[in-house]
């Protein structure tokens, strides 16, 4: 037997399905409800059922009330496979990582109806398995490298601002860029020494030669 809680147009594919595979139709709800209060609900007799669809967009519920009442009703039924519709949610959204990281497979939040009756036929048939619903799956190694990036990026800014430009962890570009100005800079400074250096030989040389002193004061009128 199948139950579901969907709204008008969802809940003719479920009945056009359960007609084809011969499977009763318990219970059904096309308006928006509390689901704490259905999976408590003393008229239902869901030890009969063998399918549970849920549609989340029909539910009163915060996301964290829906988790909580659904995985709270799969441990005390567990040989019920529980359907979650979440039409046109992202597969990131938090209800569904949650649910998923809670071992809940049999998800469906695909727009197109054809898709959805696919999906829900395979459901019924052998249900999914992680595998097939990993993109669920909280990409935590995702921001973890985009984390990594833009501290990566925030060191090379603040290394280039401050004038140090050691190659650790910056990218081929700027590290070459950052290498030929650190070359222009270290030949500037070796020009200015050697001319430092040129200079301070002729002083010397001038102070320590007689006649080259004698020279340089007749040039300048001081002889």
């Amino acid at each position: 037997m199948l139950s579901y809680i969907a709204n008008i147009q969802t809940a003719q594919i479920l009945q056009n399905i359960c007609k084809r595979k011969n499977i009763l139709i318990l219970n059904e709800k096309t308006t928006e409800i509390d689901i704490k209060n259905y999976l408590k609900e003393p008229t239902i007799n869901f030890n009969l059922m063998k399918y549970l669809f849920i549609d989340v967009s029909l539910l009163k519920n915060s996301k964290k009330e829906i988790v909580e009442s659904i995985y709270e009703f799969s441990k005390q039924y567990k040989n019920i496979r529980i359907i979650i519709y979440a039409q046109g949610f992202n597969n990131q959204d938090i209800l569904l990582t949650n649910l998923y990281d809670l071992g809940f497979y049999n998800i469906i939040n695909e727009n197109d109806n054809t898709l959805v009756e696919t999906k829900i036929n395979k459901i019924i048939e052998t249900g999914l398995k992680k595998k097939d619903t990993r993109k669920y799956e909280k990409k935590r190694e995702e921001k973890q490298k985009k984390s990594i990036l833009k501290t990566m990026e925030k060191k090379m800014r603040n290394k280039i601002l401050s004038g140090n430009t050691k190659t650790e962890n910056i990218p081929k570009e700027v590290y070459f860029f950052s290498l030929i100005i650190e070359t222009i800079v270290k030949l500037l400074k070796f020009i200015f020494y050697l001319l430092i250096f040129i200079l301070t030989s002729i002083g010397l040389t001038i102070l320590v030669n007689k006649e080259l002193r004698d020279m340089l004061l007749q040039i300048l009128g001081l002889g």
